[in-house]
């Protein structure tokens, strides 16, 4: 595994806490009620919980409640325990070797503690980097509003349309596409439905408004349109009707303009003559001024990215009209000009908002309940190819869902007044209140190595860097908490390229851009490689050597219905000399998640609280039966108490793998 080379100096002698922590209460105690009543109202809107953790898109994001609640059980003084009460971790060193979505990074320093985050990809760590940073608001806001007044002076005449009932020039919020299909010898048009908006008075506004003859006319050529319903039942579904020898986006054909008029709102109109002018206007731009690097956006083989190469998508760019290509470009010329401080919130935010930005957006602005919502990139944790197309305009003036300002508003102002003053919810009588943690901050001091953390609190020290091989003294660490990949349910690390060949442009020199992508433990797997068991036991050996004696503690969330994900994760942490102290179970998913609805799909995880094997140890698990219960909550306990037996026997790692099989299968 390649990774970045880090240049860091320590102590000679072990790190020392400020304080002795001579009993871990967790492995005795989880307020396991009180954890699973916050995570499951928090599983609903998690970004409205820990807003500061979500500038830039990432996958599986585990509940901060949750973490915040196993935090609190290593909090030394009892007094301080409490899950409202501020600090306890003050002096304390808690590492991540994942940083992922860096939910655990920001809980623990908000207690106090100073924290070590690595990730062998650089977008956890970069978000990571941003997200804790001190920068002033006041700052933030006159670097975005520069950007912002001088990116609209360049890209928004391609933004233009005129209002159909006072023929004022107006601004464009959404272009809709329908998508061109092979029907026999000929070409058909397909959009998801002819339903453009529900009206409040139970009227709906169609697209038979604009095209009567059910036909549509455009450069030449003549389409016939229908649903995504009736080519199905014409046969017209699937890769076999994709036109395959032509480039994505000119699949695609423009239809229906949604645009505001400052006298008459909102409207819908027929794209028309001067609107295609503005297309092939922008058209011509993007092949004059933009050549881009095809080895910096070719698409890699991937579980996931496979989709886009067999539709013959072979490099990321061709997943954008010209438009958003220019919205790109430009961004990209005018992050040369703001100060480097700024460089890397300001990359994220651009990259983030690509989700919103790109030829894959589908329209689901027809319901009544969301007029004018955008359906992202990765609203399946997949990538999907909508029939209708949405083009957004990036810098539409009113607040609406994914254009810059709004993402501005709520990933970095909202964010931020958040991170100096954390919110949290508590149950009184039969409501749920929001409540203020006094003395709290979501925010640290950036440092270079780990011997700036004596005596200080809130320092953190986050690096691009493999886990199997930490830059760590032995026994410098207080606590490892971190929630690994789980086996092969997300491949973020392939969805994930999207994003990373646009950063790359805009950071060239902030990261290692040319790690091994498939290498990291967030890569797709399979069963037969083991290569999610290879890469997670080195990083528990490496936890086991950098963690205190006796209380270091190696604690983390699992769950999975597949026994051989199980047995790796049993394997690996027998193999890095590992018991388990205690299991507990908490309520992880939102049960009406598109991600697993109707699905027979855990709800919970499994937190293992695990210690370095203690040669004298007695045993303390007994062998559980084989489990036939499918509850999502009695199958995480069982998994759970399972592990601590496992960790026990003396078993080869063969043996492990038949247990597993017989204790979930029978």
């Amino acid at each position: 595994m390649k990774s970045t080379q880090i240049s860091l100096t320590f102590p000679t002698e072990t790190i020392k806490t400020v304080r002795p922590l001579p009993t871990v209460s967790i492995d005795s105690y989880f307020p396991e009620k009180e954890a699973n009543q916050l995570a499951e109202i928090e599983s609903f809107n998690k970004h409205l919980f820990r807003p500061n953790t979500y500038l830039h898109k990432w996958w599986a994001r585990r509940s901060g409640t949750t973490f915040r609640h196993i935090l609190k059980q290593l909090v030394p003084e009892s007094e301080k325990k409490n899950y409202y009460t501020s600090g306890g971790l003050e002096g304390i060193t808690v590492l991540d070797p994942m940083i992922g979505g860096g939910t655990i990074l920001h809980e623990a320093i908000r207690l106090g503690a100073n924290v070590i985050g690595y990730d062998v990809d650089p977008i956890p760590v970069l978000q990571a980097k941003a997200s804790l940073s001190k920068i002033p608001l006041y700052e933030k806001e006159q670097i975005y509003n520069s950007f912002e007044s001088e990116l609209s002076k360049r890209i928004s005449k391609y933004f233009k349309t005129k209002c159909p009932t006072c023929n004022k020039h107006s601004e464009i919020q959404f272009t809709l596409y329908g998508i061109r299909k092979k029907y026999g010898s000929s070409e058909i048009l397909v959009v998801d439905s002819f339903i453009l908006r529900e009206e409040t008075d139970d009227t709906q506004k169609m697209l038979d408004e604009f095209y009567p003859s059910g036909k549509l006319d455009y450069n030449g050529n003549t389409w016939n349109i229908i649903d995504k319903d009736n080519a199905r039942k014409n046969g017209i579904n699937g890769r076999n009707s994709d036109l395959l020898s032509i480039p994505f986006c000119e699949r695609y054909i423009p239809l229906v303009i949604i645009g505001f008029c400052e006298s008459h709102k909102t409207f819908f109109k027929r794209v028309d003559n001067s609107d295609q002018d503005l297309i092939t206007l922008a058209k011509k731009w993007v092949e004059k001024n933009i050549a881009f690097s095809d080895n910096n956006f070719k698409i890699p083989e991937g579980l996931k990215s496979k989709d886009l190469l067999n539709r013959k998508i072979n490099f990321f760019y061709e997943l954008f009209f010209p438009r958003q290509l220019i919205y790109i470009a430009h961004s990209q010329s005018l992050l040369r000009t703001i100060p480097h401080e700024h460089l890397l919130w300001m990359s994220l935010l651009l990259s983030t908002s690509l989700e919103f930005n790109s030829a894959l957006c589908g329209y689901k602005g027809a319901e009544k309940r969301r007029p004018g919502a955008i359906r992202h990139v990765f609203s399946y944790h997949a990538y999907s190819f909508p029939y209708t197309s949405l083009e957004n305009n990036p810098l539409f003036q009113r607040r609406t869902s994914g254009t810059l300002s709004n993402l501005y508003a709520t990933r970095i102002s909202a964010a931020h007044e958040w991170a100096i003053s954390p919110i949290e919810r508590k149950l009184i009588g039969k409501h749920w209140k929001k409540i203020s943690v006094p003395n709290e901050i979501d925010m640290g001091e950036s440092c270079s190595s780990i011997e700036h953390f004596m005596d200080k609190s809130r320092f953190y020290h986050v690096k691009q860097n493999d886990s199997s091989k930490m830059p760590l003294p032995s026994h410098s660490i207080d606590f490892v908490v971190t929630d690994p990949p789980y086996f092969d349910n997300v491949q973020y690390s392939d969805l994930s390229h999207f994003f990373r060949c646009w950063l790359r442009t805009f950071l060239p020199d902030e990261a290692n851009w040319e790690y091994l992508a498939h290498s990291s433990a967030v890569a797709e797997t399979n069963e037969k490689d083991n290569k999610f068991g290879l890469i997670l036991g080195g990083i528990w050996k490496e936890c086991n050597r950098v963690l205190k004696q006796p209380h270091g503690r190696l604690i983390f969330t699992y769950h999975h219905w597949n026994p051989n994900a199980w047995a790796q994760l049993c394997i690996t942490l027998k193999n890095a000399h590992f018991s388990l102290t205690n299991a507990y179970v908490v309520h992880s998913e939102n049960p009406i998640s598109v991600h697993i609805m109707n699905l027979h799909a855990l709800k919970h995880d499994t937190i293992l609280v695990l210690k370095p094997k203690d040669i004298e140890e007695r045993a303390r698990w007994s062998e559980p039966k084989p489990n036939s219960c499918f509850d999502s909550y009695s199958f995480c306990k069982a998994c759970g108490q399972m592990t601590g037996w496992i960790l026990e026997q003396d078993l080869l790692d063969e043996d492990i793998s038949k247990a597993w099989l017989y204790f979930l299968k029978g």
